[in-house]
């Protein structure tokens, strides 16, 4: 069946319309999937009114959300040196596109939507694994987005943060959650590759293995 015309503008958004700014219809792009089945719209409607009703305990909520992980970023760059992501071409790899990000979960049967975030240049990527309500899986990069992160350092090569997130990055932080299992992630994003550049990212998914995750089947 042939999609109608106004399917095909909501899809687009503002791109097929000459008499809308792109900024005035954003959130609602955002928001749009054609794909998107009854039962989860409900889900997604429940879990959206929730929020709007909590509207300032959600903010509060979300500040303390972003501050604890702000620490925990900090926490976890601290070992982080500007040799490690000295080649910014290296990391660049192969860019990936918000859009065609969520795609490609979505394809790895992730159940998972975008919402709007705190700061500019970043969207909030929510998913709901089997049985539990929906949550924050991690922030994403509006745009297009490098394979790995490219850090931002200070005049005394003291790691701040993220100057681009990578996808993987992304990626890393929804397969320890247990949203996509590696084998899956592989198989719709590519195996990883083996080089300097990616030692981090191996790394930390080979002591994942070996803590005893259960994400090797599905």
């Amino acid at each position: 069946m042939q999609p109608t015309f106004e399917e095909i503008q909501a899809a687009q958004g503002t791109r097929l319309r000459q008499d809308v700014n792109p900024w005035d219809t954003y959130s609602a792009e955002m928001d749009f999937d054609p794909d998107i089945t009854p039962e989860l719209q409900r889900q997604i409607d429940e879990y959206a009114q929730h929020t709007h009703e909590n509207s300032s305990n959600q903010n509060k909520e979300e500040l303390a959300r972003w501050k604890e992980e702000n620490e925990s970023v900090a926490k976890e760059y601290q070992w982080v040196t500007p040799e490690e992501y000295r080649d910014e071409g290296a990391r660049v790899g192969r860019p990936i596109h918000s859009s065609e990000f969520i795609r490609m979960l979505k394809a790895a049967g992730v159940r998972c939507w975008y919402r709007t975030h705190l700061q500019a240049g970043k969207i909030t990527l929510v998913i709901q694994r089997a049985n539990f309500e929906p949550e924050v899986g991690c922030w994403v990069q509006l745009g297009f987005m490098p394979e790995l992160s490219i850090m931002r350092f200070d005049e005394h090569d003291v790691p701040l943060d993220e100057k681009f997130r990578g996808w993987r990055t992304c990626l890393l932080q929804l397969i320890l959650k247990s949203a996509i299992s590696e084998r899956k992630a592989d198989e719709v994003f590519g195996r990883p590759k083996q080089t300097e550049q990616f030692h981090r990212y191996n790394s930390t998914l080979q002591s994942f293995r070996n803590a005893g995750n259960r994400l090797g089947g599905e």
